[in-house]
C-alpha cells in the first residue's frame, strides 16, 4: 500500500482495532475503583454545583474551565457518584481518544500504523492513569487527537466539514484545560506555514480560529485575571530548569512512565526520542506528519518557556501532546521497510509498556480517605477530627457520610497567604480559630488530625497535646492521621 493510498483503502486487518479497544476498556475498568484523591474529590464537588455557577464568574475561584465538570455532572445524574462510576467517564473519554489516534495513524500510515497507535495507547500506563483519573486531562488529549484528525482531513482537502470538526474539537480542548491554548497556538503556527500557498484555505482556517477564540474569550479573560493576580492555584508549581523539563518530557513520552524519574539519563533519552521523531518528519515531509512533529517537539519547549514566567509545566499539562506523539511514532514504525525490524521495534515498545504498567500499578499513587476515616471510627465513632482549610474539609466530608457518619469534622484556617479559593463556601463543617481548636482538645481529651502535604494542623497542639501512636496502616498513605491527647 502506498502512503498516499493509506487513507482510502480498508482491509480486514482494520477490524483488529475492535479487540484492542475492548481490551483497553477492560484493563481500565478492572484496575479502577480505587478511592479518589484530593483533586478528584475537588472535581466531584465542583460537578455538584449548579450550572449557573459553573458557567459564570463564580468559576474564577477555579483554575480549570467548567466543561469537564459539566460533563461529570451529567454523567453522575445518570450513573451515580460512586468512585468507580465517576472514573468511568474518563474511561469512556480515553477510549474515544484511542479510537481517534487509530484513525489518524491509519490515515497517514495504513492499517499497521493505526493498530500500533491504538495498541501503544491501550497499554500505556500514562494513558491508563489519566483515563481513570476524575480530572480533565484525558478530555484535553482526546480533544487534541480529534482536532488532529480533522486537520489531517483539512490538509488533504480543505473543505468546511473537517474545518468545523477542528473548531469543535479545539473548543472542547480549550474548555477542558486552560493550557490547551498552547495546542491551538502550535496548530495555528504549523497551519500558517503549511497553508501558505493556499490562500483561500488559509483564510478559512483563520476565520475558524477567530470563531474559536471568540467562543473561548470568556474563560480566557478569567484565566488572564488569575495569572495576573498571582492566583494561588499556580503558586505551588515549581519553575522547571531544562533537565527537569526533559525529565517530565521523558515521563510523558517514553514507554517507562514514572520510572523515567528514576533513570539518570532520562533527559538524554527524551532528547534522542524527540530527535528521532523530528528526523522522520523531516524525511517524510507530508504536511500532516509535519503538523504532528510540530506539536510533539514544540509542546515541551513551549511549556518550559512559558513556565519561566508562569510555572505550569507538569507531566499532566504535557500529557495531551503524548497523543499526537504516539500517532507520529506509529506512522514512523509502520514506515520501517524491513518487516522483521518493524516487528522487533513494536515488540520492544510493547514489552517496555507492559513492564512499566506492571511496575506502576501496584505502586500507583492513591489516597486513603475512606480507609482513614474508617480507622478513626473504629477507635471512636464520634471523634472530633481537625483539618486545615476548606479544601481538606471538602475531602473529609466527601467520604464521611458513607464511611463514618458519626465523626465530627472541624476546620481551622490555613496560615496567612494559603488560600483554597475553589473550596470556599462548599463545606458546612464548623470553622474554628486556633484558640477554639485547643479548647476543643482540652474539653474532649482526645481528637484526631488529618494532614496532606502542607495542609497540617499539628502546629495547633504544640505544647498542649501529645501525639499518640497509631497502626502503621493508618500512617503510610495520605491523608496522614494523627491522634492527640491533652499533655
Amino acid at each position: 500500500m502506498t502512503r498516499g493510498a493509506a487513507g482510502a483503502e480498508w482491509s480486514r486487518g482494520d477490524l483488529l482495532v475492535v479487540p484492542v479497544l475492548l481490551g483497553a476498556i477492560a484493563l481500565r475498568i478492572v484496575s479502577a475503583g480505587y478511592s479518589l484523591w484530593f483533586d478528584e474529590i475537588a472535581a466531584v464537588t465542583l460537578a455538584h454545583q449548579p450550572l449557573d455557577h459553573l458557567w459564570s464568574g463564580w468559576m474564577a475561584r477555579e483554575a480549570n474551565p467548567p466543561l469537564y465538570y459539566t460533563l461529570l455532572k451529567g454523567w453522575m445524574a445518570l450513573f451515580g457518584s460512586g468512585d468507580l462510576a465517576v472514573q468511568l467517564l474518563s474511561v469512556a473519554i480515553g477510549t474515544a481518544g484511542i479510537g481517534a489516534a487509530w484513525w489518524a495513524a491509519r490515515r497517514l500510515g495504513g492499517t499497521g500504523a493505526g493498530l500500533i497507535a491504538a495498541l501503544l495507547l491501550a497499554i500505556s500506563p500514562a494513558h491508563l492513569d489519566f483515563s481513570q483519573e476524575v480530572r480533565s486531562y484525558i478530555l484535553a488529549q482526546t480533544a487534541a487527537l480529534f482536532a488532529c484528525a480533522a486537520i489531517i482531513l483539512y490538509l488533504e482537502r480543505p473543505r468546511l466539514a473537517p474545518l468545523a470538526g477542528y473548531a469543535l474539537a479545539a473548543g472542547v480542548a480549550l474548555y477542558a484545560h486552560t493550557t490547551m491554548a498552547l495546542f491551538v497556538g502550535l496548530s495555528n503556527f504549523a497551519l500558517f506555514w503549511l497553508l501558505r500557498r493556499d490562500r483561500p484555505a488559509l483564510l478559512r482556517w483563520i476565520l475558524a480560529n477567530a470563531l474559536v477564540a471568540m467562543l473561548w474569550s470568556w474563560w480566557a479573560w478569567i484565566s488572564l485575571g488569575q495569572a495576573a493576580g498571582g492566583d494561588t492555584a499556580f503558586g505551588w508549581i515549581t519553575r522547571p530548569d531544562l533537565p527537569a523539563a526533559l525529565t517530565m518530557t521523558a515521563t510523558v513520552y517514553l514507554p517507562f512512565y514514572v520510572a523515567s524519574e528514576r533513570i539518570v539519563f532520562a533527559p538524554l533519552l527524551a532528547l534522542a526520542w524527540l530527535g528521532g521523531l523530528g528526523w522522520f518528519a523531516a524525511r517524510d515531509r507530508r504536511p500532516a506528519v509535519v503538523l504532528l512533529a510540530a506539536l510533539t517537539l514544540a509542546a515541551p519547549l513551549l511549556l518550559w518557556a512559558v513556565s519561566q514566567r508562569l510555572p505550569i509545566f507538569l507531566p499532566r499539562t504535557l500529557f495531551w501532546a503524548a497523543g499526537p506523539a504516539t500517532v507520529l511514532l506509529a506512522v514512523a514504525l509502520a514506515a520501517v521497510p524491513s518487516r522483521p525490524m518493524r516487528g522487533a521495534l513494536v515488540a520492544l515498545l510493547v514489552a517496555l509498556q507492559i513492564g512499566a504498567l506492571l511496575r506502576w500499578l501496584p505502586e500507583r499513587e492513591t489516597e486513603a480517605w475512606p480507609q482513614t476515616l474508617a480507622t478513626i471510627a473504629r477507635i471512636d465513632p464520634h471523634a472530633a477530627v481537625i483539618v486545615e482549610g476548606d479544601a481538606m474539609g471538602v475531602a473529609a466530608e466527601h467520604y464521611r457520610q458513607a464511611q463514618a457518619p458519626g465523626l465530627r469534622i472541624f476546620i481551622v484556617q490555613r496560615p496567612a497567604g494559603a488560600v483554597d479559593r475553589w473550596a470556599e463556601g462548599l463545606v458546612a463543617a464548623p470553622h474554628l480559630d486556633a484558640g477554639s481548636a485547643r479548647a476543643l482538645l482540652a474539653r474532649e481529651g482526645r481528637l484526631f488530625t488529618l494532614a496532606r502535604g502542607d495542609y497540617d494542623p499539628a502546629w495547633l497542639f504544640a505544647g498542649i497535646g501529645v501525639a499518640q501512636p497509631l497502626p502503621e496502616s493508618a500512617r503510610n498513605r495520605q491523608p496522614h492521621l494523627a491522634s492527640w491527647r491533652v499533655r
